[in-house]
C-alpha cells in the first residue's frame, strides 16, 4: 500500500501536576492529524492500542475498510474506529480527512456498547471534529482545555453514532453519489451539484451511475425526493407547500406537476387515498424529526 501524507495538527503532552494527569486519565485528545489520500491509491492507518480514532472526511470521498466497518465516507461525515481498529482508506479522486485520537477511562465507558452494536457512523461528525481542532489551536493549551475538548467530542459521538448502512457492490464514485442523494436530497438542486462534490464531471458521473445502477442519477434523485414527499403527505398538518420545501422543491406548482407526472395524481389526491394508522403516524413524526428538525 502506498503511504499518504500525515500532517500533525496537534499532539498533546501528558505532563504537569497530579491533577493534570488525573484529568488526562479521564478523557484526553492524544493527537489530531490531517490525512491526504491521492487518487487511485491506498492509505493504511495503524490501530491505536488504547485509543479511539475518529475519522472525519474534509475533502472528496473515501472508501474505508476495517474490521469494524466497511463503507464510503463522504465529505462532512465521520466514523469511529475502536481501539485496535486500524483501517485502509482508498480515494477515487483525491480525498482528505482529519484523524482525532481520544483516550481515557470515559472513552471505554461511553463507547463500549457502541462497538458491539456497530454504532460507529456519524453522518455530521465533521463539525464536531472541527470544533475540537479549533479549541486546541492555541499554543500550549491547558490540561483542562484539552480534556474539555475531548469530552465535548466524545459526548457528541456518543449521541450521534449509528450503524452504517452499506451499499456493497458499487464502485466508490457511485456509492458516494448514492450516499449524498439519499442523505441530502432535500438540499440538492441537481446532478451537477453531486458531481461537483465528488470532483468529477457531470457526464462521467452520469454515465458510470447509469451503467451501474440502471437508472440515471437525475431520476434517482427525483425518486428520493418523491418517496419522502409521499411520507410527508400522510401527515395532515403538512401543507403541500411545506412538503415541497422539505423535499427540495422551491416552487410548489412545479412540485405538483412532477408529482402528478410520476404518480398519476396530485399531492392532494394522493393524501386523500392514503391515510396512516396510529402507529404509522407516530413513525412518520419520528422520521420528520430525524430528517429535518
Amino acid at each position: 500500500m502506498s503511504a499518504s501524507p500525515l500532517s500533525c495538527l496537534f499532539r498533546s503532552e501528558k505532563s504537569g501536576t497530579a491533577a493534570d494527569m488525573a484529568v488526562a486519565g479521564l478523557v484526553w485528545v492524544e493527537r489530531i492529524e490531517q490525512v491526504a489520500v491521492a487518487g487511485q491509491s491506498d492509505c493504511a492507518l495503524p490501530p491505536e492500542p488504547a485509543g479511539l480514532t475518529v475519522l472525519a472526511a474534509t475533502k472528496g470521498s473515501l472508501r474505508l475498510q476495517s474490521a469494524a466497518v466497511t463503507g464510503t465516507l463522504l465529505r462532512g461525515q465521520a466514523v469511529v474506529l475502536p481501539p485496535e481498529g486500524g483501517c485502509c482508506l482508498t480515494a477515487h479522486e483525491s480525498g482528505e480527512c482529519l484523524a482525532v485520537v481520544l483516550s481515557g477511562m470515559l472513552v471505554g465507558r461511553l463507547m463500549q456498547g457502541h462497538y458491539g452494536d456497530g454504532r460507529l457512523f456519524c453522518p455530521a461528525g465533521l463539525g464536531d471534529v472541527l470544533e475540537t481542532v479549533h479549541a486546541l489551536r492555541e499554543d500550549g493549551p491547558s490540561a483542562e482545555r484539552v480534556s474539555a475538548a475531548a469530552y465535548r467530542l466524545l459526548m457528541r459521538l456518543h449521541e450521534t453514532a449509528r450503524p452504517y448502512e452499506t451499499r456493497s457492490g458499487y464502485p466508490l464514485l457511485v456509492d458516494a453519489g448514492i450516499g449524498i442523494m439519499q442523505q441530502e436530497f432535500a438540499h440538492i438542486c441537481g446532478v451537477d451539484e453531486v458531481a461537483e462534490r465528488l470532483g468529477v464531471t457531470t457526464a462521467h458521473f452520469t454515465r458510470l451511475f447509469s451503467q451501474t445502477v440502471g437508472t440515471p442519477p437525475g431520476r434517482f434523485l427525483k425518486q428520493q425526493k418523491l418517496a419522502h414527499a409521499k411520507k410527508l403527505l400522510l401527515l395532515p398538518e403538512m401543507t403541500v407547500t411545506l412538503v415541497a420545501e422539505l423535499t427540495g422543491y422551491s416552487n410548489v406548482n412545479y412540485f405538483s406537476k412532477v408529482f402528478h407526472k410520476e404518480t398519476g395524481m396530485t399531492p392532494g389526491e394522493y393524501r386523500k387515498l392514503h391515510k396512516p394508522d396510529a402507529d404509522e403516524h407516530g413513525e412518520l413524526h419520528d422520521m420528520l424529526q430525524e430528517l429535518y428538525l
